[in-house]
């Protein structure tokens, strides 16, 4: 695959930019903020600045208000975060004095809402985004939809379109940093991708103040571990006894490397009537290609005669991490979370409709050959929830829509990217 991809977020992108004096578009490294920025603004060289550029920075520290006076309007600063709550406060002063629409677009690679004073401090003058990887949509000039059909049972009817078992894999094992996917790099070249990728990562955001090979080690260490947990439930004791740190250092590095937009927590779901609901969040590698990389997965990993563990979770984190990149482009406005309750029974991805309270669920499985039986928690959750309850999907490997009971559909993972599924 080659040349430019269109983003599915970027019409999103143009919305706020009307609506908002500041943009924020946040991000992991590499997932194509500064391309997308510089194709939507068309901003001219002196209209664009960096704070990974330490002249720059040192400036923008130095003197924050007189540097923002400056800028052009408008402009884009890259790494905004860098310069700390001082550069934020002379942007939010900047954007009362003038409140013309789409001044400045900041992008960051850390979530700067992990900051509370920094996510204070633009409070009502910023609108926000979060760009992901390159969705199986973006790779095939589509646009998808699933969210906004996820919640309308007749969409769910119609035909299967069969992916082929070489092409899934390929998907997980590749993942969606678009360096990777447009210079189709694979095998070692793919590995030394990713190794110089956590590398600089960690130690050019993580331990920037504080650059010592210990704690770059342990983070590394701790992230690896998180990989070989993606799609399950985050039991920090367990993570700290593994990783042989404290309780609290896992905890803080947990938090730290959902800021670098590495993993993504998925909370909890409940409401008063599952009030058996536990609260531990889920965790999920925020790429697959990643994710494998990290645990050493390859293509042995998907063969019949594997222990399918580490495929399953795969799979999974690869649907989750699709709908959540749909999520910031989709028409429906929606939170994403899982449900397990004390009894083991788990829902694998809940969306719950933020003006309606409407609620659907997603059960994912890496088989070709959906049973009921793949439902049954589904099937509890619909029953508890009556009419609130509006769709319930197995997501599977395979080729076919099934019905599995009411208002239940087995349905081929290729309907998170096809309309017609």
């Amino acid at each position: 695959m080659a040349g430019l991809v269109q983003r599915n977020a970027a019409p999103r992108v143009t919305e706020l930019l009307s609506s908002f004096r500041v943009v924020l578009l946040g991000g992991a490294r590499q997932t194509g903020k500064t391309t997308l920025v510089r194709d939507l603004l068309d901003l001219p060289g002196h209209a664009w600045f960096s704070f990974d550029d330490e002249a720059v920075l040192a400036r923008a520290s130095d003197d924050p208000v007189g540097f923002v006076e400056a800028l052009p309007r408008p402009a884009a600063v890259d790494e905004f975060q860098r310069a700390g709550r001082g550069f934020l406060l002379a942007v939010k002063h900047a954007a009362d004095r003038d409140r013309t629409r789409g001044q400045l677009l900041l992008t960051g690679s850390t979530n700067y809402l992990a900051d509370r004073g920094l996510s204070e401090t633009l409070a009502g003058r910023a609108g926000r985004l979060l760009l992901w990887p390159l969705s199986v949509g973006e790779r095939l000039g589509l646009r998808e939809t699933f969210l906004d059909r996820l919640f309308e049972p007749t969409s769910w009817p119609g035909r299967a379109e069969a992916l082929p078992r070489a092409d899934l894999v390929r998907m997980l094992l590749e993942g969606g940093y678009p360096e990777i996917v447009t210079e189709g790099l694979a095998g070692r070249q793919r590995r030394n991708w990713f190794e110089a990728y956590v590398h600089d990562v960690v130690s050019r955001e993580a331990l920037r103040p504080v650059a010592e090979v210990r704690l770059e080690a342990e983070l590394r260490r701790l992230l690896r571990l998180l990989a070989a947990r993606t799609g399950q439930e985050l039991i920090v004791s367990s993570i700290a006894g593994d990783a042989e740190v404290g309780r609290e250092t896992a905890s803080n590095y947990v938090t730290l490397l959902e800021a670098l937009h590495l993993v993504k927590l998925l909370p909890a779901w409940s409401t008063n009537i599952t009030n058996r609901a536990k609260r531990r969040p889920k965790v999920v590698v925020v790429d697959t290609g990643l994710a494998a990389d990290l645990c050493g997965l390859g293509e042995q990993t998907f063969a019949p005669v594997a222990d399918g563990t580490a495929a399953g979770a795969l799979f999974e984190t690869f649907v989750i991490t699709e709908v959540l990149k749909q999520a910031t482009w989709s028409e429906r406005g929606v939170d994403l979370s899982y449900f397990r309750d004390r009894d083991g029974a788990e829902v694998d991805l809940i969306a719950e409709d933020r003006r309606t309270g409407e609620l659907a669920g997603l059960e994912i499985k890496l088989t070709s050959t959906p049973i009921a039986r793949h439902a049954k928690h589904l099937m509890m959750l619909r029953d508890r929830l009556g009419s609130r309850f509006t769709t319930g999907l197995v997501v599977h490997a395979g080729s076919q829509t099934l019905p599995l009971g009411d208002r239940i559909w087995a349905v081929p993972v290729s309907a998170l990217w096809r309309s017609d599924s």
